[in-house]
């Protein structure tokens, strides 16, 4: 007996933790069981030829909102191709209305919920003949006669019953990797399927500990929770983050997505002494508006939030990613625009707009109709209009989005960006007119290179009344180079010719003891190592102060032999 599992994951540095979980929870079975994990971006003859070149008796496909299309569309290829072979889908996006399903593709068995030990009894049954389809709990089929039956739904199980799966690490090196610590969520937000499991299960925090030490032993880059609100209970979050931090191998990060009203003062006080980079807080913030919220049962006010956010940016050391979701009963196109600039007035390092999608079995989906929500039905459900927000207006928030996550969420465009804010009414305001602008040119419709990003916001710029040119182009210019390794820029940027500096930038980076002793550069590089990776540019204006114009150039060396880049004032080193 051949059981593949295949998972379709939206990149190729995301890896599939369910399908591992299921595997390795069958362990009786796992040499019947193989793990294949394709991306939604593989075209379908390949998809079908791994397949069909496995020639498995059973397919179970693991189906979330990112992937239904694509699975709709192989699973009738699959049963002409392998006529015999049995199709199994399990995961959230099929949890739900299950039975409407066999209409529409030939499948064979529906898992619902929780796949472990389902999975482990369906195993059982075809491996060994052990018991039968009825007995099987938490899962729809179709039986002999041809109908479809659903059998009592499964308990849920006990998180210490979960094996651990990356023992081998083989083919995981360039992945993100995935933990549960917890399942279930203490709240009831109605866009989320959490909201339906009441209650909160937790892995044995020894155990947990133990694995986090193997990830930090083997250097994994980035090991990403996955549980829904990983700080439910504060003893339990503040006891795993005592451990990262105090067996911070240097290198390895952790993701966590946290409910900020359950930061305590003692929690900030624990992280305050974590490494820059060790530790990343994801904070659903989904709106400012306090009526949004009530409506989503989600009543956090957002000046809550924005106290916890300014406490924990104050540390200094923990990259927080904020989100806002678009479509939202109550949320109209003002109400949003106050959302938005309440949520980037904190700066959070990473700011992602959301659009609502209206899950299968959600609250927002049951009501829907009441609140006047339109949006697809197809996955992933996602909104186009409701009756507070038009369907224009939530195209040009998809516009803003993508420049949002082009420009601030880079980071590489800090210095002018905030330099701009100022000439708009609000950030908001900015990325308005920037969409407006962008799509009045067409830069929507063609795909662009890195350098274009820099030259286009100066074009853009330039529209903007009260803009100073001059400095604007020296603030693009400076976060250039301070992102990448480049030794000239267009002449579009050119204010201050660099000529008559060159040589003297030249013989600086050739002085040993003034790169080594005044400047703090690694003793080991050479002079002819430092002209390939080192940088020096002058500038008119002030790009890192009050951005005055300066009476002298400001001299700034940009070293490339260290990441992130670093970057030096040098006039008065210089003069020194």
């Amino acid at each position: 007996m051949k059981i593949l599992l295949v998972s379709f994951n939206a990149k190729f540095i995301h890896s599939s933790l369910a399908l591992r979980l299921i595997r390795d929870y069958c362990n009786d079975y796992k040499e019947h069981m193989e793990i294949l994990e394709l991306t939604i971006n593989h075209q379908m003859g390949a998809i079908l030829k791994e397949i069909y070149v496995k020639q498995p008796d059973v397919l179970g496909l693991s189906c979330y909102i990112w992937n239904m299309d694509l699975v709709e569309e192989l699973v009738p290829l699959i049963k002409k191709v392998l006529p015999d072979t049995k199709i199994v889908l399990g995961g959230p996006e099929v949890s739900y209305n299950s039975e409407s399903l066999f209409d529409k593709m030939p499948i064979d068995v529906v898992i619902e919920n929780e796949g472990e030990e389902t999975w482990y009894d369906y195993a059982s049954y075809l491996i060994e003949g052990v018991g039968d389809l009825e007995s099987i709990k938490g899962i729809v089929y179709r039986d002999k006669e041809g109908k479809v039956q659903r059998n009592m739904a499964r308990p849920l199980m006990d998180m210490a019953k979960l094996p651990f799966v990356y023992d081998d690490l083989t083919g995981l090196e360039h992945k993100i990797m995935y933990y549960e610590a917890s399942r279930g969520c203490p709240f009831n937000c109605q866009y989320c399927l959490s909201s339906i499991e009441k209650g909160v299960r937790f892995m044995p925090l020894e155990r947990v500990l133990s694995e986090i030490q193997y990830f930090l032993d083997n250097r994994v880059k980035q090991v990403k929770f996955v549980d829904r609100t990983f700080n439910t209970h504060k003893y339990y979050a503040r006891s795993i983050w005592q451990y990262i931090i105090e067996h911070d191998n240097g290198y390895t990060n952790f993701h966590f997505e946290i409910a900020a009203e359950l930061l305590t003062d003692e929690c900030l006080e624990l992280l305050k002494d974590a490494r820059p980079g060790l530790i990343q807080f994801e904070i659903g913030v989904q709106s400012s508006n306090l009526e949004v919220l009530t409506a989503i049962d989600r009543k956090m006010p957002f000046e809550d939030i924005r106290e916890i956010s300014l406490k924990i940016k104050k540390l200094g050391n923990i990259h927080q990613h904020l989100d806002l979701i678009a479509g939202l009963p109550f949320e109209d196109y003002a109400s949003f625009r106050q959302s938005f600039n309440d949520v980037i007035s904190l700066r959070p390092e990473q700011f992602q707009l959301g659009f609502l999608k209206l899950l299968k079995g959600s609250g927002l989906r049951k009501k829907a109709e009441e609140y006047g929500i339109i949006y697809h039905q197809k996955a992933p459900y996602e909104v186009l209009y409701t009756k507070h927000i038009s369907f224009a207006e939530l195209l040009r928030l998809h516009g803003i989005e993508e420049l949002v996550e082009r420009y601030y969420n880079s980071e590489r465009f800090s210095r002018s960006l905030e330099y701009l804010y100022t000439l708009c009414t609000s950030p908001f305001d900015f990325y308005e007119a920037f969409n407006d602008f962008w799509e009045e040119k067409g830069y929507d419709k063609v795909a662009h290179k890195k350098d274009a990003y820099y030259l286009i916001l100066v074009e853009f710029a330039d529209t903007l009344a009260g803009i100073n040119s001059e400095l604007v182009r020296e603030l693009v210019k400076m976060d250039w180079y301070a992102h990448e390794m480049i030794k000239e820029v267009p002449a579009q940027l050119v204010t201050l010719d660099q000529t008559p500096y060159h040589e003297h930038a030249n013989s600086l980076i050739r002085d040993d003891a003034f790169m080594v002793e005044e400047v703090g550069v690694d003793s080991t590089w050479t002079s002819r190592q430092r002209l390939r990776k080192m940088h020096i540019e002058w500038f008119e204006y002030d790009v890192n102060g009050h951005l005055q114009k300066e009476c002298i150039p400001m001299a700034i060396l940009f070293d490339y032999t260290v990441q992130p880049a670093r970057y030096t004032h040098l006039n008065s080193l210089i003069k020194a």
